[in-house]
């Protein structure tokens, strides 16, 4: 079951808004990045680079246009997974 804690609404390139399920943050080297379910999609996740802003309870998320680290990220999060 979904908590709604788990939930985030962003906004797409085009300005729409996308619900996303937070599956799991992952850290590589000094990096968190956020593995994401769009809530319209069953199996197709999205790879986000979490960014501090000034507010301290507040984060910015970037989609992750590298390929090579966005597969880096999706392989950890499956062997991670695959470990529970």
């Amino acid at each position: 079951k979904v908590m709604e804690e788990d939930m985030i609404e962003l906004e797409d390139k085009e300005g729409n808004k996308v619900k996303y399920e937070i599956l799991d943050v992952i850290y590589k080297e000094d990096d968190e990045f956020a593995v994401m379910l769009p809530e319209d999609s069953e199996d197709e996740v999205v790879i986000f680079k979490i960014y501090p802003t000034a507010k301290e309870d507040e984060v910015e998320y970037h989609e992750v246009e590298d390929e090579e680290l966005a597969d880096e990220i999706f392989n950890e999060f499956i062997k991670r997974t695959n470990e529970e």
